[in-house]
């Protein structure tokens, strides 16, 4: 026997439950998450279609019908089963509210990439004019977990768009940081997808990249810095001798440095 699409388990909420048209709702402008795989929505269709759906959505009145707050994955499987209404929950919410729960809903099923959550955070700072302290208190996160995932919004839009391809991390991203062009930067996220560095791997990579190489004028430069140094120490070792002290000098050179032995008698 086939469960109904709202299953029982709503019948236990104590709040109002009410069959709204699919096409009546909106999606939820302050919706964090920017991907939303089809296999994904498709399996949990299936679920839907098996044993019913566990949790109305939770939706908002507007002008003309409904603006979805909660529930975007089991609004997208409803209409991908062809579901005329769906199960909600009415709540008056205001935009920030909206914001909010939207942006915490998806924090806690870990439903967003660290991208897509440093841009929802950065949203709720600049649309309703938080500080990084108040917004971590209402997220249930540290300030400076906040300002770290932050600092990742000062890679360019086509670097993001290359770090979650190449499948990196949080602190490949905060590595890249440390590189100043675009241009380096996804330099380096080619080398590390070709080569498949791990996190240390990579930020041993970038470090690296980040040691001003020497150019031939430069090394020409030091080198004859370092003759003119050896010889005017030799030729004062000699005038110390011409001078009547007894001095002995051994020099050794090898490929990197030249070696001086230097003893004077009492």
């Amino acid at each position: 026997m086939k469960i109904p699409f709202l299953n029982q388990e709503n019948e236990k909420n104590k709040e109002q439950i009410t069959e709204i048209k699919v096409e009546k709702i909106k999606t939820n402008p302050f919706q964090p998450r920017q991907e939303f795989k089809q296999k994904e929505i498709e399996e949990l269709a299936q679920s839907i279609d098996n044993f019913g759906l566990i949790q109305a959505i939770i939706v908002r009145k507007i002008e003309g019908g409904y603006e979805l707050i909660a529930g975007e994955r089991r609004l997208r499987a409803a209409k991908f089963l062809g579901k005329e209404v769906i199960p909600a929950v009415i709540k008056d919410f205001n935009d920030q509210e909206m914001a909010e729960i939207a942006l915490i809903e998806n924090l806690q099923r870990k439903d967003l990439n660290f991208l897509e959550e440093a841009q929802a955070y950065q949203r709720l700072l600049d649309e309703f004019d938080l500080t990084q302290n108040e917004l971590a208190a209402r997220v249930s996160k540290s300030q400076s977990t906040i300002a770290n995932k932050l600092r990742l919004l000062k890679l360019s839009i086509n670097v993001r768009k290359e770090i979650l391809a190449a499948d990196l991390s949080e602190r490949h991203g905060r590595a890249l940081l440390k590189l100043k062009s675009e241009k380096e930067q996804l330099n380096i996220i080619g080398e590390i997808k070709k080569k498949d560095l791990n996190v240390r791997e990579s930020e041993n990579l970038i470090n690296k990249k980040m040691k001003p190489s020497r150019n031939k004028s430069q090394i020409k430069h030091i080198s004859d810095d370092l003759r003119l140094f050896a010889n005017s120490l030799e030729k004062r070792i000699s005038e110390i001798k011409d001078s009547g002290i007894k001095v002995e000098l051994e020099r050794n050179d090898d490929q990197n440095s030249i070696e001086y032995y230097i003893k004077l008698s009492k």
